[in-house]
């Protein structure tokens, strides 16, 4: 559930394209949070499973990882035994960053977990129904 709860987010924030951390001179867009976020959970991940996990193309992968990596957040490393392979690693400034927006979201992220496991089972299933179909719909919005 709590991956459908993201890649609902992820939709509706892609939607609004506006930023969600501002540090100084730095923004940084749902887009790139969300990538940033799968990369700390699974570093290992290609750009394909990276996608999957984020509901979007290999391709918006490709260019926000480009776009981190300008932005100094990440640095990209190729697998010379693995033509296709490429691994993001963060700098020190990508890992400040992120613990910075996780720190802003702090309380309202544990406020929806705690309203989330006090749920029922039954009542867990029509959420996870709901986000479902909620995913499909944005799905088809583009």
């Amino acid at each position: 559930m709590a991956g459908q709860i993201r890649r609902l987010l992820n939709r509706t924030m892609v939607l609004e394209k506006r930023s969600l951390y501002k540090n100084k001179v730095l923004k940084l867009f749902p887009s790139e949070i969300h990538l940033m976020q799968v990369i700390n959970e699974a570093p290992d991940l290609s750009a394909g499973e990276m996608a999957d996990r984020l509901g979007i193309t290999t391709g918006a992968v490709s260019q926000t990882l480009n776009r981190l990596e300008k932005k100094g957040m990440i640095q990209k490393t190729k697998d010379p035994s693995l033509k296709n392979k490429l691994t993001a690693t963060f700098t020190k400034k990508g890992k400040t960053a992120l613990k910075g927006f996780e720190q802003e979201q702090e309380t309202t992220l544990k406020a929806f977990s705690a309203y989330l496991n006090d749920l029922s089972e039954p009542e867990r299933e029509i959420v996870e129904r709901f986000l479902s179909q909620m995913e499909m719909f944005l799905k088809s919005l583009g």
